[in-house]
């Protein structure tokens, strides 16, 4: 059972992925890459295995947009990269994102400013 620190940690990290996804808002997507430095720089440091995880949930809760390898144009999975085809490259914040960050859609426990 996750603890309720880890609860909080957890939230706040996922609050701080859409916060620094907002500040990239006009670009059509970001790097993942990119997101996890500028996350790093700000005080988070997210481990990859978390970023993809806490993408994947903000993804499927409507708050991001992600896209894996697979779904990039020019992955081939026989070019003996290290990139798995399920690993999340790029990632934008979407409309529901946006509004929750700014109180516009009920909060979310899950998430945290």
């Amino acid at each position: 059972m996750i603890s309720e620190m880890d609860k909080a940690r957890h939230a706040e990290e996922r609050g701080a992925i859409l916060k620094a996804l907002q500040s990239d808002y006009a670009r059509k997507m970001s790097s993942v890459t990119m997101l996890a430095r500028v996350l790093f720089m700000a005080g988070q440091s997210i481990t990859p295995g978390a970023l993809q995880f806490h993408l994947s949930l903000l993804a499927d809760s409507g708050y991001v947009r992600i896209w894996r390898a697979e779904e990039v144009p020019g992955f081939r999975p026989d070019r003996g990269t290290e990139a798995r085809g399920d690993l999340i490259m790029f990632a934008r914040l979407a409309p529901r994102g946006l509004q929750l960050i700014d109180g516009q859609i009920p909060s979310d426990p899950g998430v945290s400013f």
